[in-house]
């Protein structure tokens, strides 16, 4: 038995390389291999990008930050372990590797800051349900961290360093998180009052006005069903074209890491929109491996450890 206990980091995952996509993309689609069409579009987006997502790296980063802030603080106290929905490290897999550990404490921290059950809290029951026949472990999960002032700082410190373009009446802030479909919203789950919360808070701190800053909805899934909206693209587009706005700044507020829905769908499909229609687009930075993230995480540990 280990007296340290586990911080367990858990996120999606990514596809390490191209030959990785069709095994994640059938996990996501509950064991369904996606249809020829969308495969080789996934593919080409990955392409894009230049081949992978760097988001392992950075998850990986992200780890090693925190570990070595835990260690310099806590000496010998905690050690981290990453953890993936669809890809391994599964989320499972690392549960087991800290029970080989002998640690029987595990602080299960989703590497997203807006709780949702339909992601969030489905990472929590994964690594919850190795633990079913282990009552002597204890899992502490955290649900939302997106209050911490080091990562509201974080976006709002880039927003204030680009005042005198927000202050100019052609320029408008697109703040934008993941959709989700609205099923899961309307059936009361948190998530997209979280995030505009969030988003209020990063603009308030910043001290944006209300006509400086809108929000909308990012990176929807190719269902029938209905996703939280509008969409930042049309959103965009429709500043451009009605309301004479001729430079958009996005702040992926919702996201922390570099990945397919950020260097993708802003970076590339965004981008093009605005382009297309004569306006230039200014993209904020990721917090990636950030120290205020690390900080941020470390904070994270801490309240878990006190509760």
């Amino acid at each position: 038995m280990s007296n340290k206990k586990a911080v367990l980091l858990m996120s999606y995952g990514t596809p390490y390389e191209i030959s990785d996509i069709m095994g994640y993309y059938t996990n996501i689609r509950n064991h369904h291999e996606p249809p020829k069409p969308l495969y080789d579009e996934l593919v080409s987006r990955y392409k894009a990008i230049g081949g992978t997502s760097p988001l392992a790296k950075i998850s990986d980063a992200q780890a090693k930050g925190l570990q070595a802030q835990l260690d310099q603080e806590f000496p010998g106290e905690y050690q981290v372990f990453v953890g993936y929905k669809y890809i391994h490290p599964f989320i499972q897999d690392a549960v087991k590797d800290i029970l080989a550990a002998g640690i029987k404490t595990i602080y299960g921290i989703p590497l997203a800051p807006h709780y949702s059950a339909f992601n969030t809290g489905d990472y929590h029951a994964r690594a919850k349900e190795v633990l079913v026949n282990h009552g002597d472990v204890t899992y502490v999960e955290a649900k939302s961290w997106w209050q911490n002032d080091d990562l509201i700082h974080f976006w709002s410190d880039q927003l204030v360093a680009l005042k005198p373009q927000i202050d100019q009446p052609d320029t408008k802030v697109i703040l934008s998180a993941h959709s989700l479909p609205m099923s899961i919203i309307d059936g009361g789950d948190s998530y997209r009052d979280e995030v505009e919360a969030n988003m209020r808070t990063v603009v308030k701190t910043a001290g944006l006005t209300p006509d400086q800053y809108t929000i909308a909805w990012q990176s929807a899934g190719r269902t029938e069903q209905k996703w939280i909206g509008p969409d930042f693209v049309t959103v965009a587009q429709n500043l451009i074209e009605q309301d004479n706005i001729k430079h958009i700044i996005s702040a992926s507020v919702g996201f922390i890491n570099d990945n397919l829905e950020i260097l993708y769908d802003v970076d590339i499909e965004l981008k093009q929109a605005i382009e297309t229609k004569g306006g230039k687009l200014t993209r904020l930075q990721m917090p990636n491996d950030d120290p205020k993230l690390i900080s941020a995480l470390k904070a994270e540990v801490l309240k878990l450890a006190k509760a």
